[in-house]
């Protein structure tokens, strides 16, 4: 059986993996509880905390269709400005949609899973765009950028403001539940 992958079919891969890692991320610092685990996954259930699935998902999704591009031979330019753009507009089109509706209607477990599905399938339709897009060759700053989020994602799981969107309603707290 000959199997024939396209780039877009590779996107609508993605957007099922990205779909079914979500729920992988959910939970692994639940069960497997340190430093580095609260760094990548969420801690609470924030809405912050949760924005670490989002963008952790897209950037390990991400590799695993660079793996299948270099393995099927398919054309691609700006990956790694494919996968920071992915992950920082993600995290930032959830947000703009789910803190209205949130403010609106309140927690709402279908609502938060529907919108993070089409934030997946959104963001690979993006990201399909500028695979396609001339090669612009730049491939350092994309991984600055990564590591300075995940920076951002430690200072504010360890040092969480007090702001509604790192509040944990469930627990009633901020950053990481004692143990």
């Amino acid at each position: 059986m000959v199997i024939y992958l396209t780039l877009k079919k590779i996107k609508i891969i993605n957007v099922v993996i990205f779909f079914a890692l979500s729920f992988l991320w959910h939970f692994v610092y639940d069960l497997i509880p340190n430093f580095v685990t609260a760094i990548f996954f969420p801690v609470n259930e924030s809405i912050w905390e949760h924005m670490k699935i989002i963008f952790g998902v897209i950037i390990f999704g991400s590799l695993i269709s660079l793996i299948l591009m270099q393995k099927f031979k398919i054309k691609h330019n700006n990956f790694y400005i494919e996968i920071i753009t992915k992950a920082i507009l993600g995290v930032i089109f959830y947000l703009a949609i789910f803190i209205p509706l949130y403010n609106w209607l309140g927690e709402n477990m279908f609502i938060s899973i529907g919108l993070m599905l089409i934030t997946y399938i959104f963001m690979e339709f993006i990201g399909y765009k500028i695979l396609l897009l001339d090669d612009l060759n730049i491939k350092i700053l994309p991984i600055i950028l990564i590591v300075l989020c995940y920076i951002l994602f430690a200072l504010l799981t360890f040092y969480p403001p007090h702001n509604t969107i790192f509040f944990d309603e469930t627990i009633l707290i901020y950053g990481i539940p004692e143990k």
